[in-house]
């Protein structure tokens, strides 16, 4: 029923995403009043357009504080278990998210990406497929380099840091930081970057290894030394 009624969500501009309109307002009024989130590098993401936001992932908390923090609602590829919780799936459904199939070939949800960048809108994606549990960078799975090389959308790396244990305070100070760096192409990539998909997706990874401190570096873990 709530697949059916927002259908369409993640193909609609903002302006035409009647729940993100009605709740944005005042949820990042009462997280930016109790909590701090402090957003680095905003001049590389595009005020317009597709592009699409590659990000770490270590809490729940991800999607909804990058896009509150950016004032635009991502369209995030989300696990489709999330959805299975009617409160939680019903929010972001309708703020334009979506389900992704994780461990295979999700023909639907890759062609729903597709269409989202064809539309001139923001995607979201976290190329390590869940979160980390220790929040240290793990390897990208190669599914984005896919979405990338169809595409050749302008790709902006996102380092999140803060978010597990981010709280709303009575008496605010800098809990999460957003850091975001220099867009780049897959196709300006060197040539040993592109020579497979999990090569690119590789590269990726790194660019935003390259905005995380250092306790959150595992570069064994991404199988790159």
């Amino acid at each position: 029923m709530i697949e059916r009624l927002f259908a369409k969500a993640a193909t609609q501009r903002a302006s035409d995403l009647w729940l993100w309109r009605i709740l944005f307002p005042p949820i990042r009024f009462v997280v930016f009043l109790f909590a701090r989130i402090e957003v680095r590098g905003r001049e590389h993401v595009p005020r317009e357009g597709a592009y699409i936001i590659v990000a770490n992932h270590v809490n729940w908390r991800d999607p909804p504080v990058v896009s509150l923090a950016l004032g635009t609602p991502i369209r995030w590829m989300a696990k489709i278990e999330v959805f299975d919780y009617f409160v939680i799936g019903f929010l972001m459904r309708g703020v334009g998210n979506f389900a992704v199939r994780r461990g295979e070939s999700d023909r639907r949800a890759i062609a729903l990406a597709l269409e989202v960048l064809e539309r001139g809108l923001p995607l979201g994606v976290f190329p390590e497929g869940h979160r980390s549990e220790r929040c240290a960078l793990q390897r990208g799975r190669p599914g984005i380099s896919l979405l990338a090389d169809r595409t050749d959308a302008l790709i902006v790396p996102c380092a999140i840091v803060g978010t597990p244990t981010a709280r709303l305070r009575p008496i605010r100070r800098t809990e999460v930081v957003l850091t975001f760096g220099p867009p780049f192409r897959v196709s300006e990539l060197a040539p040993e970057a592109r020579r497979d998909r999990q090569a690119t997706a590789d590269a990726i990874m790194l660019r935003i290894a390259a905005l995380l401190p250092e306790d959150h570096l595992r570069l064994h873990d991404l199988h790159l030394e």
